[in-house]
This record gives C-alpha cells, sequence and structure tokens, in this order.
C-alpha cells in the first residue's frame, strides 16, 4: 500500500497528547497538521519520522510497520523548525544541503562528485545556485529556509516533513516557500505535510488537514469541513471569524489575522 499509514496511534511523552489517531496520508499529497500551541503538532510529525517513539499504535510506510525502525523511512526527509540551527553554522549553502546525504553514507565514506552536482541541480531548481558558496549563516531568512528544504530534497524522499518553515520570514519570502513547496507537490508528485499556526497562508494549497486540539482533540478532513468558524472558535477558544473575499477566506481572531 502506498501512502502512510497512523493506526489507533498515541503520541505524547509521559503522558499522551493525542490518542487513537487514525489516518491515512496518500502519497502525493499536501498535508498540514494545525492547532493552538501544546496541542502536539511537532510532536506527531516527530513520531511520524521516528525521532519520538509512539506511546502506542502502530505507523505503516508504504504497508510496511515502521513503529520503531524499517528501511522505508529513509523516503521520510524532514525540515525542522529554525530554532534547531545555530546562526553561526560555519557551512556554506552547499555544506548543509550535501549534509543531508550523511546519514545514508558508511562510516568511513565521502561526498561524492555526483553527489555535488546532484545537490547543485536542486539548488539550482529552486534558484538557489547563485548562494551555494555563501555561508549559510549570512542568508536571508527565506534563503535559508529554501537551502534546508534542498536539504531534505537531496535523499530522494517520497514526503518532505515541514516544521513551521514560514516563521520569522517575511510575507514575500513565506509565499515564496509555499509556491515552492506547491510547485513540489504538483510538479514533482512529492507528498507534503508541514505543520503551520498560519492557516490564511496555507488555503490555496493544501488538500487535507488534521486539527489539534487541547485534551487530545483532533478533526481530519479538507479544508471546507474543518476551517470553518465554529470549530476553529471551539478548538482555539477564542472567537474566530472567516471573512469571504475575491482572493479566498481570511481567518481572524478578533480583529487580528489568524
Amino acid at each position: 500500500m502506498e501512502g502512510i499509514t497512523l493506526e489507533d496511534l498515541s503520541i505524547g511523552y509521559k503522558r499522551p497528547l493525542i490518542s487513537s489517531l487514525s489516518v491515512h496520508m496518500a502519497e502525493g499529497e499536501f498535508w498540514v497538521v494545525v492547532g493552538p500551541n501544546g496541542a502536539g503538532k511537532s510532536t506527531l510529525v516527530k513520531t511520524i519520522l521516528g525521532i519520538i517513539p509512539p506511546l502506542s499504535g502502530r505507523i505503516l510506510i508504504h504497508g510496511k510497520d515502521c513503529t520503531r525502525r524499517c528501511d522505508e523511512r529513509r523516503f521520510l526527509s524532514y525540515v525542522p523548525q529554525m530554532e534547531s540551527y545555530s546562526h553561526s553554522f560555519p557551512a556554506t549553502a552547499l555544506d548543509v544541503v550535501l549534509s543531508g546525504l550523511f546519514p545514508r553514507l558508511g562510516r568511513f565514506e565521502r561526498v561524492r562528485e555526483k553527489d555535488v552536482e546532484r545537490a547543485l541541480r536542486w539548488m539550482e531548481e529552486l534558484h538557489l545556485k547563485e548562494v551555494a558558496d555563501k555561508p549559510f549563516s549570512r542568508l536571508s531568512g527565506g534563503q535559508q529556509r529554501k537551502v534546508l528544504i534542498a536539504r531534505a530534497l537531496i535523499s530522494d524522499p517520497h514526503y518532505i516533513f515541514l516544521d513551521e518553515p514560514t516563521t520569522g520570514v517575511d510575507l514575500r519570502s513565506s509565499r515564496k516557500i509555499l509556491e515552492l513547496l506547491d510547485r513540489l507537490h504538483k510538479e514533482k508528485g512529492f507528498g507534503i505535510c508541514m505543520v503551520t499556526h498560519d492557516i490564511n497562508f496555507v488555503w490555496d494549497y493544501v488538500d487535507r488537514i488534521i486539527l489539534l486540539g487541547y485534551g487530545g482533540k483532533y478533526f481530519i478532513g479538507n479544508k471546507e469541513e474543518i476551517l470553518n468558524e465554529e470549530l476553529l472558535s471551539r478548538i482555539y477558544q477564542v472567537q474566530v471569524k472567516i471573512v469571504e473575499t475575491e482572493y479566498g477566506p481570511i481567518f481572524l481572531v478578533g480583529d487580528k489575522h489568524f
């Protein structure tokens, strides 16, 4: 079976944040995980990736049980939050992209010329080739996010998981990152699963949504089913208003954008 299947999955640390979650993420779909802080968004993604073990339940990748370890996880790549990276990281943008291969290299195996060529091809695809030799720490926030996406792509994944990829960058850069992910999804066939707090940005791109709430509540469906005033107000415990415009809906909390 293609895709990623969660069966009766419970996630958390000592106590479950979410219990009995069952969902199938088909290959090539664009998913987002939304919800208030502390509801378990990042924990869910890290559990699927095998960074955090589940409390119970199963994770199947391409029909194989990957609840603990399995080779199928090589088809999953991860772009963590920027806080995971040092702003003084002494490496070039190209070095960072190539580091995406390190988990697959043998103990004494070195990066080969064809690996460098593949990294540069992805950087060119993402309009980053001109910054390949520049220090990663000196790039703009938007460029750094795109370098990390290239790092995820170099290992030939089927799915890319991203944790808040637009946080801390300006509106123009955020839009470019989402347009890039949309292109990778539609033109290249990558499955995308993104944690985000900004519902306004993702409306145009998303196929399916996992909405997590406090107390283990969760809802799964398409955007029209999930992103409605009643459900969002209940989950976020504040009044949410949706204003329809010619450019699509705008989600407001009081007089503020969501």
